[in-house]
């Protein structure tokens, strides 16, 4: 049971939709910044121990049925992330769909003294780029999945990975940044 999960919701304050035996284990952290509870959507079945945010100027994360997110795990949303059905996220991904700070110094201290002073700005552009993640993909260990990404089915990220451009569907992408190193044969897909 998320106690954090259930004290935000009897205080009245925005968290997720739960899908039936979707499941926020005690490490999971929810950060619906944006302050609208069908901004962050959870599917069947589906086990969170990460941590998923939206910022307050905008963000949304869906995420299908089946799926596992690792603790340690954020999901950074200012604009849109799609995690399709049966996707493994190990532990300690960070998947982001902008650049969490503007790239002008002056701007991101504007920002962050807001954040510290009264809390995130509802106006702010961060350079976003939707994320999808299709169906059946594997995220490896402390991997980094950049703005703008689309994992192809049934693909593998290997653990430590940063990925900044598409990956294809059933292949194998690893290093820094990722780069294929094979396709899936037909019966490892």
């Amino acid at each position: 049971m998320n106690i954090d999960y259930l004290i935000r919701r009897l205080m009245g304050r925005a968290t997720c939709q739960l899908a039936v035996h979707a499941t926020l284990s005690r490490t999971a952290r929810i950060r619906n910044i944006y302050g609208d509870s069908s901004r962050i959507v959870i599917g069947e079945r589906s086990h969170i121990q990460g941590e998923l945010l939206t910022f307050a100027h905008g963000g949304r994360i869906a995420i299908g049925d089946w799926c596992y997110v690792g603790e340690g795990t954020r999901i950074w949303s200012a604009e849109s992330i799609s995690i399709g059905h049966r996707v493994l996220i190990s532990h300690s991904v960070n998947i982001m769909d902008s650049l969490t700070h503007p790239l002008k110094a002056s701007e991101r201290h504007a920002q962050a003294r807001e954040i510290l002073t009264s809390g995130h700005p509802r106006k702010l552009s961060l350079d976003e780029k939707p994320v999808l993640i299709h169906d059946d993909a594997w995220i490896g260990a402390c991997a980094l999945v950049l703005r703008g990404v689309t994992v192809g089915e049934g693909s593998i990220v290997a653990a430590g990975s940063v990925v900044t451009n598409d990956v294809p569907a059933f292949s194998i992408v690893a290093g820094n940044p990722a780069v294929i190193v094979r396709e899936l044969k037909p019966d490892e897909r």
